[in-house]
Protein backbone atom coordinates (compact mmCIF):
# COMPACT_ATOMS: atom_id res chain seq x y z
CA UNK A 1 0.00 0.00 0.00
CA UNK A 2 2.60 2.67 1.14
CA UNK A 3 4.54 2.24 -2.38
CA UNK A 4 1.28 2.93 -4.39
CA UNK A 5 0.89 6.28 -2.10
CA UNK A 6 4.57 7.13 -2.78
CA UNK A 7 3.83 6.34 -7.26
CA UNK A 8 0.96 8.46 -6.50
CA UNK A 9 2.43 11.11 -5.02
CA UNK A 10 5.09 10.92 -8.03
CA UNK A 11 2.56 10.72 -10.42
CA UNK A 12 0.48 13.77 -9.08
CA UNK A 13 3.82 16.21 -9.47
CA UNK A 14 4.02 15.21 -12.68
CA UNK A 15 0.53 16.00 -13.79
CA UNK A 16 -1.67 12.77 -14.04
CA UNK A 17 -4.46 11.74 -12.18
CA UNK A 18 -4.74 8.05 -10.67
CA UNK A 19 -6.66 6.07 -8.18
CA UNK A 20 -5.53 3.57 -5.70
CA UNK A 21 -8.09 0.80 -5.73
CA UNK A 22 -8.78 -0.96 -2.15
CA UNK A 23 -10.15 -3.96 -1.49
CA UNK A 24 -12.22 -2.35 1.19
CA UNK A 25 -9.64 -2.80 4.20
CA UNK A 26 -9.32 0.25 6.38
CA UNK A 27 -6.12 2.36 5.55
CA UNK A 28 -6.25 4.21 9.32
CA UNK A 29 -2.58 2.71 10.10
CA UNK A 30 -1.12 4.41 6.89
CA UNK A 31 -2.95 7.85 7.88
CA UNK A 32 0.49 9.59 8.34
CA UNK A 33 1.15 9.10 4.42
CA UNK A 34 -2.18 9.96 3.00
CA UNK A 35 -2.64 13.59 3.33
CA UNK A 36 -3.05 13.43 -0.75
CA UNK A 37 -3.76 10.31 -1.74
CA UNK A 38 -6.69 9.23 -3.32
CA UNK A 39 -8.28 6.23 -2.59
CA UNK A 40 -11.40 4.24 -3.88
CA UNK A 41 -12.79 0.53 -2.98
CA UNK A 42 -12.79 -1.92 -5.92
CA UNK A 43 -16.35 -1.70 -8.12
CA UNK A 44 -16.96 -4.85 -10.39
CA UNK A 45 -17.83 -1.83 -13.66
CA UNK A 46 -14.64 -0.16 -12.97
CA UNK A 47 -12.51 0.13 -15.85
CA UNK A 48 -9.31 2.41 -16.50
CA UNK A 49 -7.20 3.24 -19.29
CA UNK A 50 -4.40 2.04 -17.54
CA UNK A 51 -3.58 0.08 -14.59
CA UNK A 52 -0.25 -0.46 -12.49
CA UNK A 53 0.16 -3.33 -10.38
CA UNK A 54 2.46 -2.85 -7.72
CA UNK A 55 4.30 -5.71 -5.00
CA UNK A 56 2.56 -8.18 -7.07
CA UNK A 57 2.80 -10.07 -10.46
CA UNK A 58 0.00 -12.80 -10.38
CA UNK A 59 -3.62 -12.51 -11.38
CA UNK A 60 -4.10 -15.07 -8.68
CA UNK A 61 -2.94 -12.44 -5.61
CA UNK A 62 -5.23 -9.97 -6.99
CA UNK A 63 -8.73 -11.23 -6.15
CA UNK A 64 -11.85 -9.52 -7.67
CA UNK A 65 -9.19 -6.50 -8.84
CA UNK A 66 -8.08 -9.09 -11.29
CA UNK A 67 -11.17 -8.54 -13.41
CA UNK A 68 -9.88 -4.57 -13.75
CA UNK A 69 -6.60 -5.54 -14.71
CA UNK A 70 -7.15 -7.94 -17.44
CA UNK A 71 -9.90 -4.61 -18.94
CA UNK A 72 -7.74 -1.96 -18.97
CA UNK A 73 -6.04 -1.18 -22.27
CA UNK A 74 -2.34 -1.21 -20.63
CA UNK A 75 -0.91 -2.58 -18.09
CA UNK A 76 2.02 -2.39 -16.14
CA UNK A 77 3.59 -4.31 -13.31
CA UNK A 78 6.28 -3.73 -10.72
CA UNK A 79 7.13 -6.29 -8.08
CA UNK A 80 10.21 -7.71 -5.94
CA UNK A 81 8.90 -10.79 -5.35
CA UNK A 82 9.55 -13.87 -7.91
CA UNK A 83 7.26 -14.86 -11.16
CA UNK A 84 4.71 -16.47 -10.15
CA UNK A 85 1.64 -18.75 -11.13
CA UNK A 86 -0.50 -16.86 -13.84
CA UNK A 87 1.62 -14.31 -14.46
CA UNK A 88 0.27 -10.76 -15.11
CA UNK A 89 0.32 -9.71 -19.63
CA UNK A 90 1.63 -6.39 -19.12
CA UNK A 91 3.28 -4.13 -21.88
CA UNK A 92 5.99 -3.20 -19.44
CA UNK A 93 6.88 -4.91 -16.51
CA UNK A 94 9.70 -4.62 -14.11
CA UNK A 95 10.28 -7.52 -11.78
CA UNK A 96 13.30 -7.70 -10.11
CA UNK A 97 13.58 -9.49 -6.75
CA UNK A 98 17.20 -8.23 -5.79
CA UNK A 99 15.16 -5.14 -4.39
CA UNK A 100 13.90 -4.99 -0.84
CA UNK A 101 10.82 -3.55 -1.51
CA UNK A 102 8.68 -1.90 -4.60
CA UNK A 103 9.22 0.90 -2.13
CA UNK A 104 12.81 0.82 -2.81
CA UNK A 105 12.30 -0.13 -6.52
CA UNK A 106 10.28 3.14 -7.42
CA UNK A 107 12.68 5.55 -5.53
CA UNK A 108 15.69 3.93 -7.60
CA UNK A 109 13.64 3.87 -10.70
CA UNK A 110 12.45 7.18 -10.93
CA UNK A 111 15.41 8.99 -8.51
CA UNK A 112 16.46 11.66 -11.42
CA UNK A 113 12.57 12.47 -11.44
CA UNK A 114 13.01 12.58 -7.38
CA UNK A 115 15.96 14.77 -6.92
CA UNK A 116 14.32 17.79 -8.93
CA UNK A 117 10.72 17.55 -6.74
CA UNK A 118 10.85 20.65 -3.98
CA UNK A 119 12.34 19.53 -0.27
CA UNK A 120 9.45 18.93 1.17
CA UNK A 121 7.93 16.26 -1.51
CA UNK A 122 11.17 14.44 -2.17
CA UNK A 123 10.96 14.17 1.94
CA UNK A 124 7.47 12.55 1.66
CA UNK A 125 8.56 10.00 -1.33
CA UNK A 126 11.51 9.03 0.88
CA UNK A 127 9.31 8.67 3.91
CA UNK A 128 7.31 6.28 1.91
CA UNK A 129 10.41 4.54 0.60
CA UNK A 130 11.64 4.28 4.48
CA UNK A 131 8.44 2.53 5.80
CA UNK A 132 8.23 0.28 2.72
CA UNK A 133 11.65 -1.21 3.89
CA UNK A 134 10.67 -0.95 7.81
CA UNK A 135 8.09 -3.49 6.50
CA UNK A 136 9.44 -5.76 3.62
CA UNK A 137 12.77 -6.17 6.37
CA UNK A 138 10.50 -6.68 9.73
CA UNK A 139 12.09 -3.84 10.89
CA UNK A 140 15.88 -4.53 9.87
CA UNK A 141 15.95 -8.07 11.41
CA UNK A 142 14.90 -10.15 8.26
CA UNK A 143 17.92 -11.61 5.77
CA UNK A 144 17.19 -9.27 3.05
CA UNK A 145 19.07 -6.38 5.55
CA UNK A 146 21.95 -5.87 3.70
CA UNK A 147 24.52 -3.29 3.24
CA UNK A 148 22.46 -2.13 -0.08
CA UNK A 149 19.58 -1.43 1.93
CA UNK A 150 21.74 0.38 4.30
CA UNK A 151 22.75 2.95 1.77
CA UNK A 152 19.57 3.63 0.54
CA UNK A 153 18.45 4.28 4.24
CA UNK A 154 21.49 7.33 4.48
CA UNK A 155 20.04 8.74 1.79
CA UNK A 156 16.50 9.03 2.77
CA UNK A 157 17.93 10.27 5.86
CA UNK A 158 19.60 12.69 4.19
CA UNK A 159 16.37 13.61 2.37
CA UNK A 160 14.96 14.58 5.90
CA UNK A 161 13.55 10.68 6.76
CA UNK A 162 13.55 10.53 11.19
CA UNK A 163 14.03 6.92 11.46
CA UNK A 164 12.38 6.82 15.21
CA UNK A 165 9.44 8.71 14.12
CA UNK A 166 8.57 6.78 11.43
CA UNK A 167 9.01 3.46 13.34
CA UNK A 168 6.57 4.84 16.06
CA UNK A 169 4.35 5.83 13.41
CA UNK A 170 4.02 2.75 11.61
CA UNK A 171 4.95 -0.43 14.30
CA UNK A 172 3.56 1.54 17.40
CA UNK A 173 -0.01 3.29 17.04
CA UNK A 174 -2.14 0.04 17.24
CA UNK A 175 -5.31 0.38 18.90
CA UNK A 176 -6.13 -1.61 22.45
CA UNK A 177 -7.75 -3.92 20.02
CA UNK A 178 -5.63 -4.57 17.72
CA UNK A 179 -3.39 -5.45 20.65
CA UNK A 180 -6.45 -7.81 22.53
CA UNK A 181 -6.39 -9.40 18.76
CA UNK A 182 -2.74 -9.89 19.03
CA UNK A 183 -2.67 -11.20 22.08
CA UNK A 184 -5.60 -13.44 21.87
CA UNK A 185 -3.57 -15.09 18.44
CA UNK A 186 -0.59 -15.79 20.73
CA UNK A 187 -2.55 -17.63 23.00
CA UNK A 188 -3.35 -20.04 20.06
CA UNK A 189 0.20 -21.17 19.59
CA UNK A 190 0.48 -24.83 19.01
CA UNK A 191 4.21 -26.88 18.81
CA UNK A 192 4.44 -29.77 16.73
CA UNK A 193 7.34 -31.91 15.38
CA UNK A 194 8.68 -31.35 18.92
CA UNK A 195 8.63 -27.90 18.31
CA UNK A 196 9.71 -27.37 14.88
CA UNK A 197 6.51 -26.24 13.38
CA UNK A 198 4.78 -23.69 15.39
CA UNK A 199 1.01 -23.02 14.25
CA UNK A 200 -1.12 -19.74 15.42
CA UNK A 201 -4.38 -18.33 14.32
CA UNK A 202 -6.94 -15.94 14.60
CA UNK A 203 -10.38 -16.62 13.25
CA UNK A 204 -13.65 -14.52 12.20
CA UNK A 205 -15.04 -14.76 15.62
CA UNK A 206 -12.30 -13.11 17.68
CA UNK A 207 -12.10 -10.62 14.98
CA UNK A 208 -15.70 -9.62 15.21
CA UNK A 209 -15.99 -9.92 19.06
CA UNK A 210 -13.43 -6.97 19.18
CA UNK A 211 -14.48 -5.13 15.95
CA UNK A 212 -11.56 -5.48 13.94
CA UNK A 213 -11.61 -6.25 10.49
CA UNK A 214 -9.01 -9.30 9.94
CA UNK A 215 -7.04 -7.07 6.78
CA UNK A 216 -6.79 -4.16 9.57
CA UNK A 217 -4.39 -6.03 12.18
CA UNK A 218 -1.17 -5.84 12.88
CA UNK A 219 1.53 -8.01 11.64
CA UNK A 220 1.20 -11.54 13.89
CA UNK A 221 4.10 -13.06 12.47
CA UNK A 222 6.56 -10.49 13.19
CA UNK A 223 6.14 -11.36 16.91
CA UNK A 224 6.57 -15.26 16.75
CA UNK A 225 9.69 -15.06 14.40
CA UNK A 226 12.74 -16.30 16.53
CA UNK A 227 11.33 -18.46 19.36
CA UNK A 228 14.18 -20.93 19.36
CA UNK A 229 14.23 -24.33 18.20
CA UNK A 230 11.47 -23.68 15.53
CA UNK A 231 12.11 -24.51 11.86
CA UNK A 232 9.30 -22.76 10.21
CA UNK A 233 5.87 -20.87 11.35
CA UNK A 234 2.40 -20.71 9.89
CA UNK A 235 -0.06 -18.33 10.91
CA UNK A 236 -3.71 -18.70 9.95
CA UNK A 237 -5.83 -15.58 9.64
CA UNK A 238 -9.55 -16.24 8.63
CA UNK A 239 -10.72 -13.96 5.85
CA UNK A 240 -14.14 -14.93 5.00
CA UNK A 241 -15.85 -17.92 6.82
CA UNK A 242 -13.68 -21.00 6.14
CA UNK A 243 -11.31 -19.07 4.32
CA UNK A 244 -7.75 -18.67 5.66
CA UNK A 245 -4.83 -16.41 4.37
CA UNK A 246 -1.92 -18.60 5.10
CA UNK A 247 1.53 -16.61 6.15
CA UNK A 248 4.66 -19.29 6.37
CA UNK A 249 8.16 -18.04 7.60
CA UNK A 250 11.31 -19.84 7.74
CA UNK A 251 15.20 -19.11 7.58
CA UNK A 252 15.80 -22.58 6.69
CA UNK A 253 12.83 -23.31 4.14
CA UNK A 254 12.01 -22.20 0.44
CA UNK A 255 8.18 -21.43 1.84
CA UNK A 256 7.88 -19.35 -1.28
CA UNK A 257 7.91 -22.54 -3.46
CA UNK A 258 5.25 -24.20 -0.76
CA UNK A 259 3.67 -21.48 -1.31
CA UNK A 260 3.18 -21.73 -4.94
CA UNK A 261 2.05 -24.93 -5.01
CA UNK A 262 -1.49 -23.29 -3.97
CA UNK A 263 -1.10 -20.39 -5.87
CA UNK A 264 0.38 -18.08 -3.70
CA UNK A 265 3.76 -16.48 -3.25
CA UNK A 266 6.34 -14.20 -1.79
CA UNK A 267 9.96 -14.66 -0.75
CA UNK A 268 12.25 -17.68 -0.18
CA UNK A 269 11.88 -16.70 3.62
CA UNK A 270 8.63 -15.47 3.70
CA UNK A 271 5.28 -16.40 1.53
CA UNK A 272 1.53 -16.65 1.69
CA UNK A 273 -1.25 -18.76 0.19
CA UNK A 274 -4.96 -18.64 1.01
CA UNK A 275 -6.82 -22.10 1.85
CA UNK A 276 -10.19 -23.12 2.24
CA UNK A 277 -12.01 -25.37 4.88
CA UNK A 278 -12.40 -25.78 8.37
CA UNK A 279 -9.30 -24.77 10.78
CA UNK A 280 -8.31 -28.32 11.48
CA UNK A 281 -8.61 -29.28 7.58
CA UNK A 282 -6.38 -26.53 6.59
CA UNK A 283 -3.75 -26.84 9.26
CA UNK A 284 -3.71 -30.71 8.48
CA UNK A 285 -3.12 -30.02 5.51
CA UNK A 286 -0.33 -27.67 5.85
CA UNK A 287 1.33 -29.78 8.38
CA UNK A 288 2.33 -32.28 6.35
CA UNK A 289 3.61 -30.07 3.20
CA UNK A 290 5.40 -28.52 6.49
CA UNK A 291 6.35 -31.65 8.08
CA UNK A 292 7.89 -33.03 4.42
CA UNK A 293 9.63 -30.53 3.71
CA UNK A 294 11.37 -30.21 7.01
CA UNK A 295 12.43 -34.33 6.67
CA UNK A 296 14.23 -33.35 3.89
CA UNK A 297 16.70 -30.73 5.31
Amino acid sequence: MVAAIELQELLRHKGYDSTIITDGEKLSRYSFLTQHSHFEKYQPDMVFDMVIVLDCNSYDRLGERSKLTRSAQSRVVIDHHLVEHAPIEAELEVIDPHYVSVGAMLYSLLEDEIKILKPQTRKFIAECTYVTILNDTNNFSNANTNADVFDLCRDLVTCGVQPHMLNRAFYQNNSPQEMLYLGRSLANIRLLDGGKILFLHSDLAMAKSLGIEPDQSISVTRYVQGVSGTIVIGYFKEIEPDVWKVSLRSLNLDVQSLAARYGGGGHRNAAGLTLKGTLAEVQAEMYQVLHNAISQL
